[in-house]
């Protein structure tokens, strides 16, 4: 999702945002956000209801039809099953953090489907999570937005840039300086 249909369409595209990939939109509308486009609260609350109905879809995906989805797409099992080890050790943390973690969004509901959980249970959590979530995403985008938005942060940013690949740089060298030869 780009800048442009996030401008035009408001909350209903960070709804849908929200729903299929999740922080992209919402950090864009959080910058649409510092440089006056939207109001705060329709934000949240558009990101709240995409992010949960994503979230309710996945989990009733693993619920009703998740032993046939991993026969057919055996590249997405390896992740389910992967979430399902971690369920099984983390069930609360997981359920609290899992969207705040790239590449477990849809992963992590489907293997809550899949498992024993009581769905009301998980309708609360996801509101709670998803609550959080929405607020803490909104306000770094639209402080990412403020930043972007400073002539003097602009002209610094090749500096800084430069900074963190000479970092990079002697991160990745003292790496290989300390890994074990064999």
């Amino acid at each position: 999702m780009d800048m442009e249909t996030i401008t035009r369409f408001g909350p209903l595209a960070v709804a849908l945002g929200t729903f299929l990939e999740g922080e992209t939109a919402l950090l864009l509308a959080g910058a649409g956000l510092a440089l006056g486009l939207f109001d705060f609260w329709p934000i949240v609350l558009a990101a709240l209801a995409g992010s949960m109905a994503g979230d309710q879809f996945f989990f009733w995906l693993g619920r009703c039809k998740g032993g046939d989805w991993l026969m057919r797409h055996p590249r997405f099992g390896k992740r389910v099953r992967r979430a399902m080890d971690m369920l099984l050790r983390h069930r609360l943390v997981l359920l609290c953090t899992y969207r705040f973690i790239y590449g477990l969004r849809g992963t992590v509901p489907f293997a809550f489907g899949m498992s024993d959980m009581c769905w009301r249970f998980f309708l609360l959590a996801n509101v709670i999570s998803a609550a959080f979530w929405s607020f803490i995403i909104t306000l770094l985008g639209m402080h990412a937005g403020k930043l972007l938005a400073d002539p003097a942060i602009i002209a610094r940013l090749p500096i800084f840039g430069a900074g963190v690949a000479l970092v990079a740089g002697a991160c990745v060298m003292l790496h290989n300086r300390m890994k074990p030869r064999q």
